[in-house]
């Protein structure tokens, strides 16, 4: 981890704390009796799930998994549980949410690109989601009620030109869910 990385984590980490601001959503007064960022990741864990992935994910994302939790803060809802341990939303974890996706057989849609992992829920149908097989991992949004027939294309935009970078805008407090 570099030294850069390791400043992001440990803000990350103080920002947590806080019952109010570890998410951005639900913007609700009662925010903090919801409050509980699941513990992080073990190794094995992480290791278990990029063997059913099928590829290792980026280095930040799985320090994030290792060290500040599975899941539950962040941007939006919080990023997605790695595996089921990990925070829930109604697609369950990263690893089933991805696999469905790319493996996904309907004659009225197709498989979802490879290259994306979903990493946060913003709702109503609305996800970011980070390439993969980029160094930088950048991140990319997707509105589902956007889409018709054909490609999924026209639903997948650019929303910040690395994790790193969209995280720090988190952390300074940047409507993200505006930016797209």
């Amino acid at each position: 981890m570099n030294y850069t990385e390791n400043l992001l984590i440990e803000r990350i980490k103080e920002r947590i704390k806080d019952p109010i601001r570890f998410v951005d959503l639900p913007d609700v007064i009662n925010k903090g009796d919801f409050y509980k960022v699941p513990p992080p990741v073990s190794l094995s864990e992480l290791e278990i799930a990029e063997k059913k992935l099928g590829f290792e994910l980026p280095s930040l994302l799985r320090i994030l998994y290792l060290q500040i939790g599975n899941g539950g803060f962040g941007p939006g809802y919080g990023l997605i549980g790695l595996n089921d341990m990990g925070a829930k939303n109604h697609h369950s974890n990263l690893v089933d949410w991805y696999l469905e996706g790319v493996n996904f057989s309907h004659p009225d849609y197709p498989a979802f690109p490879r290259q994306f992992v979903t990493i946060c829920d913003w709702g109503d149908n609305i996800t970011s989601m980070i390439d993969w097989t980029k160094l930088e991992s950048p991140v990319f949004r997707f509105n589902g009620d956007e889409y018709d027939e054909g490609s999924f294309e026209n639903v997948i935009k650019p929303e910040s030109p690395s994790l790193q970078t969209w995280l720090e805008d988190w952390l300074n407090d940047r409507l993200l869910f505006r930016i797209v």
